[in-house]
């Protein structure tokens, strides 16, 4: 196990939870703010993973964040599980769930570790999380055994073949600015991340292709693995873009190839299936 990936995740996210804003942690209306704006970004998310069609199933979110996605499962009436290894993004879950006056089940436990027992959970999911896992296909293997035969799947990773890869931190952040000779390859793939400065914050993080994840997923019946996520600003400075916001939508028809995020959805084949 790469416990320096693991420090380094917490000394990220410890330091700022994902999606961190400036404001009132204590409040509903922090909570609610952080939720606009990442839908703001991530339109797509509802459509895509239809939190809705959970209600009183077994949801397993590996990697919390600041519970915002947890929110869209237990508004929906599911019994929320979650497993984390920043105390950070534990409290501000726990916080927003008690704020809404929401149940829900929370864990400091390492992915690779998941503390269910086999076959008890409808769904995982995770969203921006295992990419930042070295041991991903160990974690795969668990969310395996703790799926109930039939249940789902769904997860998020970076994409590799994205614009925001490619253009914005490949050529500009990284020959441009310089960054891919002063931090490397895995430096610059870690300022990424708000507040990552690729020498001092160094969280792990890798790329994957739809290939790729086909492959991490095998052991499961994919039903979909696409791509979806592009913005003006994953192809110039974030600056130039938002002067140039009202032009967004021509980079649109280019989301499915060249988005941030390759996603997949899977079932667990049941036993059964194999007799």
């Amino acid at each position: 196990m790469d416990s320096n990936a693991r420090l380094e995740a917490q000394k990220q996210w410890n330091a700022r939870a994902c999606g961190e804003l400036p404001g009132d942690k204590q409040s509903v209306d922090y909570f609610d703010a952080v939720a606009r704006d990442r839908y703001r970004q991530q339109p797509w998310m509802h459509d895509y993973f239809r939190y809705e069609r959970f209600a009183g199933q077994h949801v397993l979110e590996i990697g919390i964040g600041q519970g915002t996605d947890m929110m869209q499962f237990a508004q929906a009436g599911a019994i929320c599980h979650g497993v984390d290894i920043t105390e950070n993004h534990l409290k501000l879950t726990a916080l927003n769930a008690t704020l809404r006056g929401f149940d829900v089940d929370l864990h400091e436990v390492d992915a690779t570790r998941l503390p269910f027992a086999d076959n008890s959970i409808d769904c995982v999911y995770s969203f921006g999380v295992l990419h930042h896992i070295p041991e991903i296909d160990q974690v795969v293997s668990e969310i395996h055994r703790v799926v109930k035969p039939g249940g789902c799947v769904m997860i998020a990773l970076y994409y590799k073949w994205s614009a925001f890869h490619l253009v914005k931190w490949l050529i500009l952040n990284g020959l441009c600015r310089g960054w891919l000779f002063t931090k490397g390859y895995e430096g610059l793939l870690a300022t990424i991340e708000s507040g990552a400065d690729g020498v001092h914050i160094k969280p792990y993080v890798k790329l994957y292709t739809k290939k790729a994840v086909r492959q991490l997923m095998s052991s499961f019946a994919i039903d979909d693995v696409s791509v979806h996520q592009i913005h003006l600003s994953h192809l110039m400075p974030t600056s130039v873009a938002s002067r140039l916001a009202f032009l967004d939508g021509l980079v649109r028809p280019f989301e499915s190839r060249l988005g941030w995020y390759v996603t997949c959805q899977s079932i667990k084949i049941p036993a059964a299936a194999f007799q």
